[in-house]
């Protein structure tokens, strides 16, 4: 069997005997040698000192450049911008600062002294010859499937952010720094739970049609359904989606690319509500209030959360199934309309004489004054809850 073609230029391929960047030292940011090198640009002694960085590049920087521009800039701003930017690493001929090396280790950003009389247009056309035989190797094989990165993201098997970067580049990607996470739950399609082709439809658009964020919206099969990472600004346009596709989603909090983990987290409580709170509309955990509590309750304690509501309801509910005039819409009415009376009697089209008998009864049969505020909030959360322990 033939060994496999590398498709992935690093920083470290480029420091080998024989390369471009050969000879020179790593002075800082070695723990990022491993970054893959998208392309290599030159400072230019006037503004503006880069041309558009789209991530991955490799800087070459002539120390003495950096007075002549205007204002004068320091080696270790020109550090943190090609860091804001996503750079691969920075090669300076010329004297490089402590304040350029304490910036660049601190970001894990490769700082290599270059060779004082290295000639930074060849080894800058050297570099282009070699990031286009790579990009030719890359294109005559098949495009990677992104889902099995965003699986190692959401398993949590990278260490650092640069790791994270570093094995999304190799497949091609360009990731967001931050994401929500959200989280389609499986479908019941009658036949058993599966994933309806619903969401194998969305799954496809999700990963091929959307652009505009980035390298758009990353999707992977995750603990029994689709998780989704979205980038900031997307939100809207895929709720859109799932509104109409009338599929189930819940969305967690947006957060750095590394704790992707724990925002799917919340996107699975969100979708628990969508489906048995919300019938089916997407629902974010920020949004989720007390839902949160019921549904942490539902999943670590789901016997105790039994116990409340048959403790708080089930007098109510045990006359209401036999009773010719159940008491319980009366009494959702009435807390949904903050106890008030009048409002109450009008949403649901009695008089109030009426609605008086029907809530006096439901205090007898609970055995209850709903006019104490305490009472009113355990009534509220059991019926709220009611739902989810029938689905237990």
């Amino acid at each position: 069997m033939s060994p496999p073609v590398d498709t992935t230029l690093t920083v470290r391929d480029l420091l080998l005997p024989g390369e471009p960047l050969d000879p020179a030292d790593v002075v800082a940011g070695a723990d990022g040698l491993e970054t893959p090198v998208s392309w290599v640009v030159s400072l230019r002694p006037y503004p503006p000192a880069f041309p558009r960085l789209r991530g991955g590049e490799l800087a070459l920087v002539a120390s003495d450049f950096l007075a002549r521009l205007e204002p004068p800039t320091t080696l270790a701003d020109v550090v943190r911008q090609l860091v804001s930017r996503d750079a691969a690493g920075l090669a300076v001929r010329g004297d490089i600062d402590s304040q350029a090396v304490d910036a660049a280790q601190q970001s894990g950003l490769p700082l290599i002294r270059l060779h004082p009389d290295a000639p930074l247009h060849d080894i800058e056309q050297a570099i282009m010859r070699v990031c286009a035989l790579y990009q030719a190797r890359r294109e005559m094989l098949p495009t990677p499937d992104p889902a099995s990165w965003v699986e190692s993201l959401l398993g949590g098997q990278f260490a650092t952010y640069a790791e994270a970067l570093s094995a999304a580049r190799r497949q091609g990607l360009r990731p967001a720094t931050h994401y929500a996470v959200a989280f389609l739950p499986h479908v019941d399609t009658g036949i058993g739970t599966t994933v309806s082709p619903e969401v194998d439809r969305l799954s496809a658009a999700l990963r091929s049609s959307w652009q505009g964020w980035g390298d758009g919206l990353l999707s992977c099969p995750w603990e029994g359904g689709l998780a989704v990472l979205v980038p900031q600004g997307a939100w809207d346009t895929v709720r859109s989606s799932l509104v109409e596709s009338k599929l189930a989603c819940g969305l967690g909090t947006e957060r750095p690319l590394l704790e992707a983990p724990a925002s799917f987290g919340e996107a699975r409580m969100a979708a628990t509500a969508s489906v048995l709170l919300h019938s089916g509309g997407p629902v974010r955990y920020a949004d989720m209030s007390a839902d949160r509590l019921l549904i942490l309750l539902l999943e670590d304690h789901p016997a105790e959360l039994k116990r409340f509501v048959e403790e708080t309801l089930g007098s109510l509910l045990r006359h209401d199934a036999t009773a010719p005039t159940p008491l319980l819409p009366t009494l959702q009415a009435f807390l949904l309309h903050g106890g008030r009376l009048r409002e109450t009697a009008a949403g649901i089209y009695v008089h109030r004489n009426t609605l008086a008998y029907r809530l006096e009864r439901a205090q007898e049969v609970l055995g209850a004054d709903l006019k104490d505020p305490h009472t009113r909030l355990a009534l509220e959360l059991a019926l709220r809850a009611l739902p989810l322990i029938k689905e237990e």
